[in-house]
């Protein structure tokens, strides 16, 4: 539950919270739709973890309301272990640090578990793939005119979780090139092998939560209602779909704190898709953008 309401001066000797005057502003946006746009080294993390205590400390926004979204695990982990430190939680209490891919797992599996959301209807298990290069080469090696190189495997392989995460149409997977093979046509075999099957792959964790979040209101309601306030680190290295799912998320209260800098995107063979820091704005109503510019972490020559 929140803790007792501190003021802000009382919050930041309490913890021994020092920021320069961009960082603080930005840890003291709570409500609305906010973009940070952070220089490497500026101090992105920090001002993440403190703000979410100042949340539940200043602003007696509940734990349990908070979801803080990044791009990689050993983030998400990092993330909350700092925050179990500095604000002496047990791990059990902390609010939410998560992949989204991870969230997207407990979107799918609340919807196993309670039918009663998704209108009655019954949603099958599906067994979590983790090699899809197994089946890919398979695929392969029936379509290719010569046995497939382990760089052709993986070149399919990214430009599926392409397609995927872009939410590519039939008509743009068609005009996707791979030499040596019709990728459409290996698209669409292994989409059909997994179905056969039963299986998904981590792609189908964002597509299936994103489906379900669409179609049944009151899924999306239970994760609004669960997390009012969301936190997204390392924006310009998710993907579309992931982009549309938080959408979904904030739609509601508008309550979404995004920070990255478009520039450091370095994931688009992965189909991260940076311009969503530029669309900001026209995205999320009554939007606000600030800036964090200094870099803390190089020397004055670099």
């Amino acid at each position: 539950e929140a803790a007792m309401k501190h003021s802000y001066k009382e919050f930041k000797e309490k913890y021994d919270v020092q920021l320069n005057e961009q960082q603080e502003k930005a840890l003291r946006k709570t409500e609305g739709a906010t973009l940070l746009l952070a220089v490497p080294g500026s101090g992105k993390t920090t001002v993440i973890i403190n703000r979410v205590g100042y949340m539940i400390y200043c602003k007696s926004i509940k734990p349990k309301n908070i979801l803080t979204l990044t791009f990689t695990l050993a983030a998400a982990e990092e993330m909350s272990a700092r925050f179990v430190k500095k604000f002496s939680y047990t791990e059990k209490d902390c609010p939410k640090f998560a992949t989204i891919h991870s969230f997207c797992v407990s979107v799918i599996n609340k919807c196993i578990s309670s039918p009663h959301l998704c209108g009655d209807e019954v949603i099958k298990k599906l067994q979590l793939e983790p090699n899809n290069e197994r089946i890919i080469r398979s695929i392969c090696v029936k379509e290719c005119s010569e046995y497939p190189t382990d760089a052709l495997i993986k070149d399919v392989a990214q430009k599926i979780t392409f397609a995927k995460n872009s939410m590519l149409s039939p008509l743009e997977i068609q005009r996707i090139k791979v030499s040596g093979v019709k990728f459409d046509t290996i698209f669409d075999k292994y989409e059909q092998h997994k179905k056969d099957n039963n299986l998904m792959d981590f792609d189908d964790q964002l597509s299936l939560a994103y489906t379900y979040l669409q179609k049944y209101p009151r899924v999306l309601e239970h994760y609004q209602n669960k997390f009012k306030y969301l936190g997204i680190d390392e924006a310009q290295d998710t993907s579309f779909i992931q982009h549309k799912i938080i959408q979904l998320l904030a739609s509601r209260d508008n309550n979404i704190f995004m920070v990255g800098d478009e520039d450091q995107s370095i994931y688009a063979f992965r189909s991260a898709f940076p311009k969503a820091l530029l669309t900001f704005k026209q995205t999320y109503r009554d939007a606000e953008v600030l800036y964090m510019e200094t870099n803390y972490r190089s020397c004055s020559e670099i």
